[in-house]
């Protein structure tokens, strides 16, 4: 049987598993990064002061509902003095509705939510099992490999 086939064969879950393993730890760390940027962002509490629609609710032809989307404007007050901005797109929210942001000490206007570690902790050990599974997939692939070869060699030589 050819070698190379064979090899490519048994290691087919490894290189699955490689890629994807580099993909989400490199994507956590992207995460970790952006995070690590807001640090020094302040939390405080501001209120929904207009909400645009921007895509309607719908529900494709397999039954699934995609919600509609709306752009958020909040208001808060930062030393006094009262900031009107875009937080972003997202589910609805209604005027009036309090939401918890951080904003740049150094620049009010710059505005996000507060971030999870949840889901960068969930991508960075998913990807780190994904590239431990990977590995141990391509041992066991070339012990497999290892293995048909010294039977090969039996059959060759009579056993």
């Amino acid at each position: 049987m050819n070698n190379i086939a064979t090899f490519f064969r048994e290691s087919r879950t490894a290189r699955f598993l490689i890629p994807l393993g580099i993909i989400l730890v490199v994507f956590s760390i992207f995460l970790f990064i952006s995070d690590n940027h807001n640090k020094n962002y302040i939390e405080t509490t501001a209120t929904v002061s207009r909400v645009e629609l921007v895509s309607e609710a719908t529900t494709d032809i397999d039954g699934n509902r995609e919600e509609a989307m709306y752009k958020i404007f909040v208001k808060y007050t930062v030393n006094d003095f009262e900031y009107d901005n875009l937080l972003g797109e997202m589910y609805e929210h209604k005027v009036g509705d309090k939401i918890k942001i951080v904003y740049n000490p150094d620049n009010p206007n710059e505005i996000s939510q507060p971030g999870s570690m949840i889901l960068n902790i969930c991508l960075l050990v998913g990807g780190i099992a994904s590239l431990v599974g990977g590995i141990v997939s391509i041992i066991n692939a070339v012990k497999g490999h290892k293995k048909m070869k010294e039977q090969e060699k039996g059959w060759t030589n009579g056993k």
